[in-house]
């Protein structure tokens, strides 16, 4: 009966922690878009709007904490700090991160090398603090939705 249990609040707080992880990559999404729509204007009132929504940004990430942890299900701490060490621990969570961190590691390293050659090819007008935004929210996307492709449902 006390392994049911277990078994039920590590399966809660996995799917706690995949909802946290969706909506992190939601707002990564969102960011790049709007950076890369700020960075590649030359219109002011997109830019205006687009530094509109990243104003509003702060807020979702605020309101998406609170959202995911209203849905956590009350719990001693000793307990959730215990059942997370276990979650950490996995091993199937710790070869999804594996595969996470090398696949946005060379998404980066393509990224980067995209934008290189691009610039050969043709003249770019982007900013490096463009460049360097979009290969890092790429990255962070990719990393993301591998973590959540292979991480158990």
């Amino acid at each position: 009966m006390i392994n049911e249990n277990s078994d039920e609040r590590s399966d809660r707080l996995v799917r706690h922690e995949r909802r946290g992880l969706w909506l992190s990559l939601m707002v990564i999404v969102l960011l790049g878009v709007v950076a890369l729509v700020a960075g590649m204007s030359s219109d002011p009132t997109k830019m205006r709007n687009a530094e509109r929504l990243m104003t509003l940004i702060p807020m979702v990430i605020i309101f998406g904490a609170i959202w995911v942890n209203r849905l956590q299900h009350s719990a001693k701490p000793a307990q959730i700090k215990e059942h997370k060490r276990a979650m950490f621990n996995d091993e199937l969570r710790l070869v999804a991160s594996q595969h996470a961190f090398r696949a946005g590691f060379v998404t980066m390293l393509g990224a980067q090398a995209l934008f290189c050659l691009l610039s050969f090819v043709m003249t770019l007008s982007w900013s490096a603090g463009l460049l360097a935004a979009l290969t890092v929210a790429l990255g962070t996307v990719v990393f993301l939705g591998v973590f959540l492709f292979y991480d158990r449902a």
